[in-house]
């Protein structure tokens, strides 16, 4: 914790490589500063105090860094503070023997400032000060609210390009864009933010993030005044989190800024009817690399709670007389809109398929079962194209096809 509090950030940020590849703006050290910086922690007038470093303690955290040739993007001229972070934390959990879990690294314990929330930022921005000062659970608590405020109509999409979150490439993309601000009626970020009691000097500190710190934060360069989409937000957030690049880890940490959240997995209560009753197709693919598959569903006696969102439904397979669809229910969380599902698929000879799924607004859903298939549903009534030749025809594409697979007599059927 002393070296971070006398880590240098009065100067102007600079460009540096993260582990992925990507840039970003920091102040980094120099091996000589780094050196001259360890050799001064716990040490008062020449005295070396408790928990003052050895000559060998600094030689091994150069071995790991500057030295280590599985971290490139490391050298003399380029020391970073989320490298320093990395390499004790490393330590931390071999002298140990114990996961790393940050909950177990509170403010006031010993070794709280290896978060990767304790960035640099935070000593000079703003929206970062904002989500060390607030706390992990506060702070996730406020991005849920903002998610859940954030209209998205259905059938009001609209077409603006962003970045693939799979395979970072850009790509035109509907989502619901609002307006930073707007003197009239209609929605905008300020007024969802406001909604959600974020103060103006907090305000402020997103709008820095979104249009003003874009080398530094990664926000996407068409974000603009005009222009702001969920994903710019999570971003936002995202450089106030961490300077590291985004892993899965951090993605469980900070769930609501996880790339998978859009706002597609939200759902008004008054629409859940609407959205769950129908036809659905299911594409399935086996784990192991066998051989994928497609089969009907149709659900049927959706009932919700207008109060609760929370409700039941039944089903059965396409062709009566397959399956039966048992203890299906609907679950509705009313702090971020998200629906799950969960359902029995009960067999003639007894066997019984357990699944459960996060159902998106646009009819089409992804289980989470873990029966060793990866299995993923959309409503052909609303989604599948009605004729058979572009469903299974030549020109019909994979993304079609494969939800009639080996299942052709579907596709040729009203």
């Amino acid at each position: 914790m002393e070296l971070y509090n006398n880590w240098d950030v009065s100067g102007e940020p600079r460009e540096i490589t993260l582990a992925d590849g990507s840039k970003r703006m920091s102040w980094p050290l120099t091996w000589e500063q780094m050196e001259q910086y360890l050799k001064n922690l716990h040490v008062k007038d020449g005295v070396a105090l408790e928990g003052a470093l050895t000559e060998t303690d600094i030689a091994a955290i150069k071995t790991e860094t500057v030295d280590n040739a599985d971290k490139p993007w490391l050298d003399e001229q380029t020391i970073t503070w989320p490298a320093i972070q990395n390499v004790f934390r490393d330590a931390w959990i071999l002298a140990y023997q114990k996961e790393w879990k940050p909950e177990e690294h509170a403010v006031g314990m010993d070794y709280h400032c290896l978060l990767r929330m304790n960035t640099l930022q935070v000593k000079v921005d703003g929206l970062t000060k904002m989500v060390h000062e607030k706390g992990h659970e506060d702070c996730i608590a406020g991005i849920w609210q903002i998610f859940a405020a954030w209209p998205n109509p259905m059938g009001e999409e609209q077409e603006v390009m962003r970045i693939n979150r799979k395979d970072g490439s850009p790509q035109m993309k509907k989502t619901w864009p609002l307006p930073w601000t707007t003197d009239g009626e209609g929605p905008s970020v300020v007024k969802v933010l406001e909604e959600c009691g974020w103060g103006e000097f907090l305000i402020a500190a997103i709008k820095t993030q979104l249009f003003d710190k874009k080398d530094q934060s990664g926000v996407h360069a068409n974000c603009n005044e005009e222009t702001v989409v969920w994903p710019d937000i999570q971003q936002a957030f995202r450089s106030a989190v961490t300077e590291e690049p985004w892993s899965e880890l951090l993605s469980m940490e900070w769930e609501p800024l996880a790339p998978e959240v859009t706002l597609r997995l939200k759902i008004e209560k008054t629409k859940l009817k609407e959205v769950l009753e129908g036809e659905w197709r299911m594409y399935c693919k086996p784990e192991d690399g066998g051989e994928a598959f497609s089969y009907g569903l149709l659900t049927q006696e959706v009932v919700v709670d207008p109060e609760t969102g929370n409700g039941s439904f039944s089903g059965r397979s396409r062709v009566e007389g397959k399956y039966v669809v048992e203890e299906g229910i609907i679950e509705w969380n009313p702090i971020n809109g998200r629906t799950k599902i969960s359902y029995c698929e009960v067999w003639p000879n007894g066997q019984r398929d357990a699944l459960t799924a996060r159902v998106k607004s646009n009819g089409k859903f992804l289980c989470e079962s873990e029966s060793g298939y990866y299995q993923k549903a959309t409503r052909e009534d609303l989604n599948l194209p009605p004729d058979a030749e572009d469903r299974i025809g030549e020109e019909a594409p994979a993304g079609i096809k494969k939800y009639f697979l080996y299942d052709n007599d579907a596709a040729i059927e009203d």
